[in-house]
């Protein structure tokens, strides 16, 4: 069984990403679905027994428009 403190920092870093990036007007997407910190419990709901890994897709010029979480499906 996976350790529950390790999922808690699982979801206290996307967390902060989130904040970080919602600050600076980049959305965030887990599984594809963009999500905002209104729905950080939600989010902590859709985590809670999945590991992430996270990726960034830019625009032409290099800048990051968009973060993604995908579940890691083989760990």
């Amino acid at each position: 069984m996976e350790s529950k403190e390790l999922k808690d920092e699982m979801y206290d870093w996307l967390l902060s990403e989130l904040t970080a990036a919602q600050a600076a007007g980049v959305p965030v997407a887990v599984d594809g679905r963009i999500y905002s910190l209104y729905e950080a419990e939600e989010l902590k709901g859709v985590m809670e027994n999945h590991y992430y890994m996270k990726s960034y897709t830019g625009d032409e010029s290099g800048k990051i428009v968009r973060i993604d979480f995908d579940q890691i499906t083989d760990v």
